[in-house]
């Protein structure tokens, strides 16, 4: 009896479980539907609340994960099954004003009931992984937590998600949220990134870790490749200690399971593919579900295709999008056919999947623009200017007649690579400090971008494709160069280029960033016959050779940032140039006067802050009809008089100045002056150095139409007279619609700025030695700005050297966007027109020196003390 007692009692349940279950569908079905009605409510406030993250990632741009997108579609399935068990229940009821008593029926309901609500319950308490690993967060104050799987799973979105949700919705858990892309375990990266973050000028391991152990932080690596020493960057010891206050929290992406046990993590997260119904969903969504439901064989092959796409997000999403242009049941058929089974495939053969996107872009030229993308490092971010930059230097953009239809068709060709999903936003820079932090970026998957290197080694049938190490420390030019038609080797460590190589095949070298980098050997360009497209910027070249002049097929040739001192006559040989940029490379001063003439196709040519000026007299008469002809120009002007002969130059960068002493007391910065056909190409404006210069006044002329619509960036300096801007009869609002950066240095008989708080779209304000000025926005300004919230857009503020500035504003400001307040030497300002509800994008408010936070009083200055960093030095650029 005993030995069979046991048997017995683990059996009994499983007979009578069951049973019981049917009585319940039978006899107690009010108490089932009533569950699920219950249980709906619950659900419904989880609905809400997730339509208001997505409503939140929308505004700032962002997508929704597929999670979040399948766990919708699955709430509008179970909400109408649980209104028609409630609608059939209430309507039987109605009949017969009690609960039926046909027992078939009861059973019925019952039954569906009760597993509408085990569907619904598993659905509502199905938390995401993104809420478990934000609860963690949350819930502790200390730990590290590793999120692994294999590429394309969304690893990097989740780290996203977590990154979005901690910066906007912080509420003081965290100081400092910090995001790092760290790929191949680049250290000084790792550490120069972090430095920018926390807005400090040195970005060594001491420097970080003084900063970091004495604030609460949230550090996120995206990538991990090996494991990475943490102390060795910087970040203090990752351990709840009963005395410290801060919360200390890592997390971190990778694609290895042993890296998170290298790495102590805490809590270890394995990404999963996703389930058949949250890919069917996906797909589905991505492919449109009006073209699947138009054909039973397309929506049996679509079901095929996503059963071979094995959950993958980044799969999913790529063949969806790829396949949402194909209306025939054939053409599915024969993706459908040529796809086998991906699971366990090596990254090779997904890339044949993923191939289909490319293959289904519309032309040669958006392919080619594809391609070009990966000459940009894995997990960088690309300024979508350099990009498009990249792409007309290589004739990708067809003819245009001024350089902004060019811009604007690269944008549109972005804009469909983001709709194959081939191409994805980047993130701006955080803090932005420089007017180059402003563009907007954009980035490839890790995977996309190795799907385009494949792609260019003719699917690895091509051992001598696209060379392209971007931040490998490299200092002398690999050996297995030859025979290559791309090399880029951006941001490496090369100081000569001597070596002789067959560069007979040739057409694209990429050298700029190569900091060290200053000889080229007279042979280097010797076998470079096919040579099109050159980038020698920000490297320390000051000659080129005379050698150069041999490159006949060159179209493309930057020196921007460069330390070129002359350029050689035989540059006058290439015939075939259309872009030549030496942009802010500020050590050139001679060009031999013929050369430009002679350079016939040129479309673009920039000169901008370097030391050419043109200037009244013979020189300026014979380029002006030459400069005439270009589509975009960067150009140096010295006097009135000069800017005005030139006023028929489409100029996209203009640096004034008076070096001949026209004793200008007054300008006008006016149709007549710059010409009415820059009011769209004039992109950035630089005012310097004119020392009798009184006021300047910005007027249309009475031409109605006529503004500064597309400029960006304005910079006014060493003016030691200039007392006044004046706008006559117009707003700076309507004037400068698009100014996002504007910086004042070297004003002294400036008082006050109160116009720049009408600019709508200005993000960094930098204001510095002005030592008469003595507040931004004149108290007697503020019925100006009532209409509109002053500095909606303002980022980063930057007050330096200000001796007498004593207001910023008397009342109190929202600033709704900045992140950056760096204030140096402004001896007599005791507060910040800042309240409560201020400044909830605040990363960092910088003081030099130290006391001057102390000295400071106003109601809300404890609110923003977590956020000060007393600093030694300047820390922006």
């Amino acid at each position: 009896m005993d030995l069979i007692n046991p048997v017995v009692s683990s059996v009994v349940p499983y007979v009578l479980n069951p049973i019981m279950r049917q009585f319940k569908y039978l006899f107690l079905p009010n108490n089932n539907v009533k569950a699920v009605v219950d249980a709906m409510h619950v659900l419904r406030a989880k609905k809400a609340s997730t339509e208001r993250d997505i409503q939140n990632a929308n505004r700032e741009g962002k997508d929704c994960s597929p999670e979040m997108e399948f766990w919708l579609q699955k709430f509008e399935n179970i909400e109408r099954d649980v209104d028609d068990i409630k609608q059939e229940y209430d309507l039987r009821k109605k009949c017969v004003g009690i609960s039926s008593l046909n027992l078939v029926s009861n059973y019925k309901i019952g039954k569906r009931a009760f597993k509408k609500k085990e569907e619904l319950m598993q659905l509502l308490n199905k938390s995401s992984k993104f809420e478990v690993i934000c609860g963690y967060l949350k819930e502790n104050t200390a730990g590290i937590v590793g999120i692994w799987g294999m590429r394309g799973i969304g690893k990097t979105r989740l780290l996203r998600s977590i990154n979005n949700e901690f910066v906007h919705n912080n509420d003081g858990k965290f100081d400092h949220v910090i995001w790092v892309a760290v790929s191949r375990n680049n250290i000084e990266k790792v550490q120069s990134d972090i430095a920018k973050y926390l807005g400090l000028s040195s970005a060594d391991a001491g420097a970080i870790c003084d900063f970091l152990s004495r604030k609460s932080f949230l550090l996120l690596l995206d990538d991990l490749w090996s494991s990475l020493d943490l102390e060795t960057i910087g970040v203090p010891e990752i351990q709840h200690d009963a005395q410290d206050e801060n919360k200390r929290m890592v997390v971190f992406t990778t694609q290895s399971k042993a890296i998170c046990g290298s790495m102590e993590a805490d809590m270890k997260i394995k990404m999963e593919p996703l389930d058949d119904d949250a890919a069917w969903s996906l797909f589905e969504e991505k492919a449109g579900k009006e073209l699947i439901a138009s054909d039973k064989q397309i929506e049996h092959h679509a079901k095929d295709i996503t059963g071979k796409c094995a959950g993958l997000p980044l799969v999913l999403v790529t063949v969806a999008k790829a396949m949402s242009t194909k209306k025939s049941p054939q053409d599915w058929e024969c993706v459908a056919t040529m796809m086998g089974n991906f699971a366990g495939m090596k990254e090779p053969s997904l890339f044949s999947f993923l191939k289909i996107s490319y293959d289904s872009l519309e032309g040669d030229s958006l392919r080619e623009c594809f391609l070009y993308c990966s000459l940009w490092g894995e997990d960088e971010q690309i300024p979508t200017d350099e990009l498009i930059d990249c792409w007309m230097g290589h004739g990708l953009l067809g003819d245009f007649d001024e350089l902004n239809e060019a811009y604007i068709e690269g944008e549109t060709i972005i804009g469909r690579l983001k709709e194959a999903c081939l191409l994805e936003s980047g993130v701006l820079k955080q803090p932005v400090l420089k007017s180059s932090d402003l563009t907007s970026n954009v980035k490839l998957h890790g995977m996309i971008r190795d799907l385009a290197l494949w792609i260019t080694s003719n699917c690895q049938e091509n051992k001598r494709g696209w060379f392209v190490k971007r931040q490998r420390n490299l200092k002398r030019l690999r050996k297995d160069l030859n025979d290559r038609e791309v090399i880029s080797l951006e941001n490496n460590k090369l100081r000569s280029l001597d070596q002789s190589t067959n560069f007979d095949k040739l057409k694209t070298f990429m050298i700029q960033g190569n900091e060290n980098l200053d000889l080229i050997s007279p042979s280097f360009f010797t076998t470079m016959h096919f040579l099109k497209y050159l980038d020698l910027s920000k490297t320390c070249i000051t000659t080129l050779p005379e050698e150069i002049g041999m490159l006949k097929e060159l179209q493309y040739l930057n020196l921007s940032f460069s330390s070129i001192i002359s350029l050689p006559s035989t540059l006058g040989y290439l015939n075939q140039l259309k872009y030549l940029y030496c942009g802010k490379a500020s050590n050139l001063k001679n060009i031999p006067q013929d050369l430009i003439a002679r350079l016939t196709k040129l479309n673009v040519l920039d000169l901008y802050s370097t030391g050419i000026y043109f200037f009244k007299g013979a020189y300026l008469d014979d380029i002006k009809k030459i400069l005439c002809k270009l589509k975009g120009v960067g150009i140096n002007i010295e006097g009135i008089s000069a800017l005005k002969q030139l006023s028929c130059v489409p100029k996209q960068r203009v640096q004034l100045t008076d070096a001949f002493h026209e004793y200008l007391t007054s300008i006008s910065i006016s149709p007549s002056l710059l010409g009415i056909n820059n009011k769209k190409s004039l992109q950035e404006l630089q005012i310097l150095g004119i020392s009798s210069l009184k006021e300047l006044v910005m007027t249309t002329e009475h031409e109605d139409s006529w503004c500064l619509s597309h400029l960006q960036s304005l910079r006014l300096s060493f003016h030691p007279k200039l007392r006044n801007i004046i706008w006559e009869d117009l707003e700076a609002r309507h004037f400068l619609p698009k100014l996002a950066y504007l910086s004042i240095y070297k004003c002294d008989s400036l008082t006050s700025l109160s116009w720049v708080a009408q600019l709508p779209s200005l993000q960094i304000l930098k204001i510095r030695k002005c030592r008469k000025l003595m507040s931004i926005i004149a108290d007697d300004h503020h019925i100006m700005i009532e209409d509109g919230t002053p500095f909606q857009r303002l980022k980063t503020l930057i007050l330096d050297n200000l001796p007498d500035l004593d207001s910023i504003y008397e009342r109190k400001l929202s600033f709704p966007s900045i992140e950056a307040i760096i204030l140096r030497k402004c001896w007599k300002l005791a507060s910040l027109p800042l309240g409560y509800d201020s400044a909830k994008n605040m990363m960092y408010i910088s003081v030099k020196p130290g006391y001057l936070w102390d000295d400071m009083d106003w109601a809300f200055k404890c609110h923003f003390s977590r956020f000060v960093v007393r600093v030694k030095s300047a820390c922006y650029g």
